[in-house]
């Protein structure tokens, strides 16, 4: 009885909350399984987790208010994602990973942050402050985070994505004592000081060893836009990006996933709905809201209509990343929105 009754209190919380965004039904139902795990696709790849789908959703859930299902993740994140006070970057079945994922921990930890203070809830605060004093005392080469440790050895890689480099998280770990300022800024210098390609994009990561910027001889798109949206974010000018994305916008009539760095190209045929819910919150950054607006129709023209999940029509694949970064794109309009009212 005290199960059942424990179930229904369960249920009831997280009633509260509705009604759901028919994108955030489909994740709920064809995604989560019956633990809170959020699958990464429902064919090859279902029984495997990743670190990345829990930032999102969290990041997602706090942006909606969702105190409930934010509560029943971190709980999910806790149970079956934590190992040596490291998030493991992926879970095959219930097998966690040997490495984590700089981007993803910078993301829960942000997170975390947030939530704590938002909602006065000390625990997450706590959380996020054990998990940022582990990621500051193994996860760094030469003062720099790196891309991932091995949470039993504690070895590390000796390179820095660009597109990792989160200001956000750092500004909320010096808050609470986990970086300095001097600490803080040296990272930053890292994205700051980033070269831009004639063409106007982005290098891949920084060697730390050579203390050289590395470029993709195939550009993601993913990665340039979360560089640019970064860079944004500290008010860095990126113009020559913003002309470049658009000018592949504008010749194309759309955005692929991936592009040839030597002929500005596509280099696969697919559009992603992730890359243009990246190009809608980079645009936000900017301010640039009717061009924000212009991605984020792009973005839902290629929404199933039946299921209201990213569903590619040739194939029926779908990915969690393609459907939880739209679904957190669609939110921030609808509170930038909301703001521009109140």
């Amino acid at each position: 009885m005290l199960i059942l009754a424990s179930c229904e209190k369960k249920d009831v919380d997280l009633q509260k909350n509705e009604p759901l965004l028919p994108t955030e039904k489909f994740v709920i139902k064809e995604f989560m399984d019956d633990g809170g795990l959020l699958r990464t696709d429902l064919t090859e790849q279902k029984n495997i987790f990743l670190s990345e789908s829990i930032g999102l959703w969290l990041t997602y859930l706090l942006e909606k208010g969702d105190q409930a299902r934010f509560k029943n993740q971190v709980d999910v994140m806790k149970s079956d994602f934590l190992k040596n006070n490291f998030i493991v970057w992926r879970l095959e079945k219930k097998k966690q990973a040997s490495v984590n994922a700089l981007i993803d921990d910078l993301r829960i930890i942000r997170v975390l942050f947030e939530a704590g203070e938002k909602w006065k809830i000390p625990h997450y605060i706590q959380l996020g402050n054990e998990l940022g004093k582990n990621l500051v005392r193994y996860g760094m080469n030469d003062g720099l985070f790196v891309d991932f440790v091995d949470v039993q050895t504690n070895e590390k890689a000796k390179t820095l994505t660009i597109s990792y480099i989160m200001p956000s998280a750092f500004n909320q770990m010096q808050k609470h004592g986990l970086l300095s300022q001097k600490q803080v800024n040296q990272q930053l210098a890292i994205l700051k000081n980033a070269p831009l390609a004639e063409a106007g994009f982005y290098p891949k990561n920084y060697d730390i060893s050579s203390g050289s910027y590395v470029f993709d001889k195939e550009l993601h798109m993913i990665d340039q836009l979360y560089t640019a949206y970064h860079m944004a974010s500290v008010k860095e000018d990126t113009t020559l990006f913003k002309i470049w994305l658009l000018d592949l916008f504008n010749r194309d009539g759309k955005l692929y996933g991936r592009y040839n760095a030597q002929t500005n190209q596509p280099s696969v045929n697919y559009e992603s709905p992730a890359v243009y819910a990246m190009a809608v919150r980079y645009l936000l950054v900017l301010d640039e809201k009717p061009l924000a607006n212009q991605f984020l129709e792009k973005m839902t023209s290629l929404k199933n209509v039946s299921t209201a999940g990213y569903i590619d029509t040739h194939t029926q694949a779908t990915h969690i990343f393609d459907n939880l970064l739209p679904l957190l794109a669609e939110r921030e309009v609808e509170n930038a929105n909301n703001y521009e009212l109140e």
